[in-house]
């Protein structure tokens, strides 16, 4: 009998053993098989069959119960999977509007220090980040930036608590001091990673890689424009395939001379090492759709990539000869880019003479025309926006009614022969070494007041400075003979303290840039024991009345622009400041007068000041800000 039993434990603790596996993977929340099937999805993934990717994940989804009903593991794992069905989505557009460059060169080079090798970036331009800004142990990528001898503005990227990596910058303020470095707007700024942020030659562009925006692979390559009405940069647009890939791609750039693209990608590569792209530079790389079936072979640019013959219209498609109005538009923006790149080059040039003249009557007659070159630059860029979005308008018109838009619609015209023909016939790396850390200074910035309006164990009173100007509104707690105790103000924050003409003192808290937004919050200090609180308003610091406060919210159209006076001709420091910070027009005009520059206008008062600032922290001197009515 005992050797029954002992025979029949025996089989209880072997079927254990066969089963345990699986309990313990119904215990956390899902089973090996969804989890077989997530690497199959991510295995197609990366050979661009998205479809069948797509498929599987909607599979999983559909098969699995509601993720919040279960573990933290099932969240975890439904994650992973909804995070896959997304990048094969995206993946999917993306071979939509997929150009095909031609390849010029490759060449494998270590991950950690593949830019020492790129040319087109000036001696010694890689730098270790400042002091206190860089991790130990960190991969060589994430301790480098990009910062060239004359460089006005900073980026480069940074840890923060929670580990990420964000892009930081900063401007220089004067020749001693530049500013605290800030973290890029949320435009840039995710929950991932953005590292290898560097700036276009024009400062206009800053490129960069990252894993927290929606792309198809792990590191995507990523473009934000700088806004000249925001005065900041713009939603971050994806460079597309085969720029970006399902692989790591993690830095792009166009030489300085225009001639080549470059970008670098692990897409071919064992761990740990990179392959540099060349490919000529296109300044508008034309999209098409390319197949999942033919998107694992472009994507490593094999040899003829981009030099093959427009394929054969098929199923309905039409040819070129259907939209001239396309091929018309790109010629136009074609032709503006070449003459962009003429006057840089000739102001370039007179800014070098400009540099190495010392005598200042000559300096003062070189002024005039560079003055002129500017505002050629400037007319210019604006032109080549404004053509850029009625060119993308017209593709997405034309993709959506099912035509492709093919490299030959956008044939070399004679200009364009003659920029290829002078265009380098190799391109060459280098080899330098990774610079030390730029000893700078910092301004030092107080902690800015947090206005928003909130409730916790301890009040604060807010100083009246930290008031921002323009129309604000407040919700008034009460009025007392003498200065209330933080204990009365029942934990608001922040609360503005104010002593009136008859010797009292009137407490008001938020800061409300709407009576809407004031009177969502009247009620809920008015249960909080302040049952006579009401809405109070102040423009510029001085109260106004309710009613005629929300005549002015609905009716202020003000517009801004900046003065400067004092000078005959502008001199290169304003020059610079202005061209660094906007691209409105530079105008004379005769103000009470007073003969002024007139720099604007601007739609907000905030633009007006970034410029204002920046040209008091270059010594101009007769700088005012101006505010207009009825815009």
């Amino acid at each position: 009998m005992l050797l029954l039993f002992k025979g029949f434990s025996m089989k209880i603790r072997t079927y254990l053993y066969i089963l345990l596996p699986t309990l313990l993977g119904f215990s956390t929340g899902y089973s090996q098989d969804y989890r077989h099937q997530l690497e199959t999805a991510a295995g197609h993934h990366s050979r661009y069959e998205f479809d069948k990717a797509i498929q599987i994940c909607n599979g999983i989804l559909a098969a699995r119960p509601d993720s919040t009903l279960k573990t933290e593991a099932d969240s975890i794992f439904n994650m992973e999977v909804y995070t896959q069905l997304v990048k094969s989505e995206n993946g999917r557009s993306m071979l939509q509007f997929a150009s095909e460059p031609t390849l010029v060169a490759k060449k494998v080079f270590p991950l950690p220090s593949f830019f020492l090798s790129l040319p087109g970036f000036g001696d010694n331009s890689w730098k270790t980040p400042p002091a206190g800004y860089t991790k130990e142990g960190a991969q060589g990528i994430f301790n480098a930036m990009n910062f060239p001898a004359d460089a006005k503005v900073m980026v480069f990227s940074a840890q923060d608590e929670s580990g990420a990596w964000n892009i930081m910058h900063s401007t220089k303020l004067n020749d001693t001091l530049w500013s605290a470095p800030q973290i890029a707007n949320e435009n840039i700024t995710t929950a991932g990673d953005e590292i290898l942020p560097h700036l276009s030659p024009c400062g206009k562009k800053l490129y960069f890689a990252s894993n927290g925006h929606t792309g198809m692979g792990g590191y995507d390559l990523y473009v934000s424009q700088w806004n000249e009405e925001t005065g900041d940069w713009d939603t971050a647009q994806n460079l597309g395939f085969p720029f970006s890939s399902t692989a790591n791609d993690y830095f792009y750039y166009d030489t300085p001379d225009n001639s080549f693209t470059v970008f670098i990608s692990d897409r071919e590569n064992k761990e740990g090492e990179v392959t540099a792209y060349v490919t000529l530079h296109e300044v508008f790389p034309l999209k098409k759709g390319i197949s999942q079936n033919e998107a694992a072979r472009v994507s490593t640019l094999p040899e003829g990539a981009g030099k093959s013959t427009p394929s054969t219209p098929q199923n309905g498609s039409r040819t070129k000869d259907e939209h001239p109005q396309y091929t018309q538009a790109a010629q136009e923006i074609k032709g503006l880019q070449e003459r962009l790149g003429q006057t840089i080059a000739a102001l370039d040039s007179r800014r070098a003479r400009y540099a190495a003249t010392t005598d200042s009557l000559k300096r003062v007659a070189m002024e005039p025309d560079m003055l002129l070159l500017e505002k050629e630059i400037l007319s210019l860029n604006g032109k080549i926006s404004q053509g850029m979005e009625k060119l993308q308008e017209m593709e997405l018109e034309l993709l959506a009614q099912g035509i492709t838009v093919e490299h030959d619609y956008f044939e070399p015209q004679e200009t364009a022969t003659i920029v290829q023909e002078t265009q380098p016939a190799e391109f060459s790396f280098i080899q330098s070494t990774l610079g030390e850390a730029p000893q700078l200074t910092f301004e030092v910035i107080e902690p800015a007041m947090d206005l928003s309006f909130k409730i916790s164990d301890v009040a604060v009173i807010a100083d009246l400075s930290e008031l921002p100007k323009g129309l604000v509104y407040h919700i008034q707690l009460m009025t007392t003979n003498k200065k209330a105790s933080l204990k009365s103000l029942k934990g608001f924050s922040p609360v503005f303290e104010r002593k009136v003409s008859s010797g009292k003192y009137t407490y008001s808290v938020g800061v409300f840039h709407t009576y809407a937004e004031a009177l969502k919050n009247l009620n809920t200090v008015r249960r909080k024991g302040f049952p006579t609180a009401m809405i109070t308003a102040y423009n510029d610091g001085k109260s106004v009345g309710t009613k005629n406060a929300r005549i002015i919210e609905k009716q202020d159209n003000s517009i801004y622009r900046v003065t400067i006076g004092g000078y005959d001709v502008l001199p290169a420091e304003a020059l610079a400041a202005i061209r660094e910070n906007t691209s409105r027009d530079i105008a004379k005009a005769n103000i009470n007068g007073v003969m002024k520059y007139v720099i604007g206008p601007f739609a907000n008062k905030s633009q007006a000041d970034a410029l204002a600032n920046a040209l008091l922290a270059r010594q101009v001197s007769g700088v005012e800000i101006e505010k207009l009515e009825n815009k």
